[in-house]
C-alpha cells in the first residue's frame, strides 16, 4: 500500500512541471508496470490477447483499447484514418468499424508489430472505470443489448418488485459472474479487467496514458510518436454534475464490507499494475445488510 501512496505522490508532484516530466513519469510508469508484472507473474496470462488492439499500420501506431477508457477518441481517430466518414462512426459499432480496415493480427504478428510501431494503452481508476460503465451501459438504457442486461440483472435479484438497476445490483452481478465461471475472464469487456483485456504484462509498450492526466499525457504521445497534426486530441467523454468524490461515496456506500472486498479482489491486478490506490473507496462507511 506505501508503494502505491508513494507512487501516486510522484505523479501528483512531477505533473506540476514541464513537458519533460510527463516522460519522466512515462517511465515512471512503465518501470512501475514491469516490476508489478515480475511480482505477479505476468498477471497469470502466458499468451499475448491480441483480440483488442488496432494497428495503424500507416502511421505505425499500436493502441490496445480499454473501454470505458478514452476508446470513444481514439475509435474516431482510428475510423477517420480509415476513411470513414463521421457519420458511420457516429452511427455503426465503432470496434465493427475498424475491424473492417485494422484485422486482429494473430499473437506473432502483434509481438512483431510491437517492436516496429509506437505502441500505447490508455487506462483508468479500476472503479471509476467501474462506475462509468454502470451508468453508460445500464442506466442510461441507450443501448438495446445493455437495456435487456440492466432489467435482467434488477430481476434476478428482484424478482417479484418493479424497479431499476442498483449499484449493489450490479456490483452482485459482476460477483456472481466470476464466481459462477471461476474466472474474470468472462466478465463483459466493459467492467473486465484491462490486465485481462490487454494482458499489458505481456505487452511492449511505449506509453501509458492515464485519463486522469490524459490531456497532458496525449500530448506528449503525439509529439513522442511524431504524429503531430495527425491526431485529433479532443478528449471524447461524457460531462457529470458530480465529482469523483461524490459518486465515489453515492455508489461504494451501498455495498457491504463484503460486497466491497470481493469487488476489489476482482481489480486488485489493475490497482497494482497501474499504481492506483483505493484507500478512497476502502474509507467510505458501508451498507451493514
Amino acid at each position: 500500500m506505501m508503494l502505491l501512496i508513494y507512487f501516486l505522490n510522484y505523479e501528483l508532484i512531477r505533473a506540476r512541471f514541464g513537458s519533460e516530466s510527463v516522460v519522466d513519469i512515462n517511465e515512471w510508469r512503465l518501470d512501475h508496470l514491469a516490476k508489478a508484472c515480475k511480482r505477479r507473474n505476468n498477471g497469470g496470462h502466458t499468451n499475448l490477447q491480441p483480440a483488442f488492439y488496432l494497428h495503424s499500420k500507416n502511421h505505425s501506431l499500436l493502441y490496445c483499447l480499454v473501454f470505458k477508457a478514452g476508446t470513444s477518441s481514439w475509435f474516431y481517430n482510428f475510423n477517420s484514418w480509415a476513411g470513414f466518414t463521421d457519420y458511420e462512426i457516429m452511427h455503426v459499432d465503432n470496434l465493427f468499424l475498424a475491424r473492417k480496415f485494422y484485422p486482429k493480427e494473430n499473437r506473432v504478428t502483434l509481438m512483431n508489430s510491437m517492436e516496429h510501431s509506437f505502441s500505447f494503452i490508455v487506462v483508468r481508476h479500476p472503479f471509476e472505470r467501474l462506475i462509468s460503465a454502470f451508468e453508460d451501459r445500464l442506466v442510461s438504457m441507450k443501448n438495446a443489448y445493455y437495456s435487456r442486461m440492466s432489467r435482467a440483472i434488477y430481476h434476478r435479484y428482484h424478482p417479484n418488485e418493479g424497479g431499476n438497476i442498483s449499484f449493489r445490483d450490479f456490483v452482485q452481478f459482476i460477483i456472481d459472474d466470476v464466481e459462477y465461471n471461476n474466472t474474470t475472464l468472462a466478465l463483459d469487456i466493459h467492467w473486465c479487467p484491462i490486465n485481462n483485456l490487454c494482458t499489458p504484462c505481456l505487452a511492449r509498450y511505449d506509453f501509458i496514458v492515464k485519463m486522469e492526466t490524459y490531456a497532458r499525457d496525449v500530448q506528449t504521445l503525439v509529439k513522442a510518436a511524431r504524429l503531430e497534426g495527425v491526431v485529433r486530441l479532443a478528449h471524447v467523454n461524457h460531462v457529470r454534475k458530480d465529482s469523483v468524490n461524490g459518486l465515489a461515496a453515492k455508489y461504494f456506500s451501498q455495498l457491504t464490507q463484503r460486497q466491497f472486498d470481493m469487488l476489489y479482489s476482482i481489480y486488485e491486478i489493475d490497482f497494482e499494475l497501474f499504481g492506483y490506490s483505493a484507500d478512497m473507496y476502502f474509507q467510505i462507511p458501508k451498507a451493514l445488510v
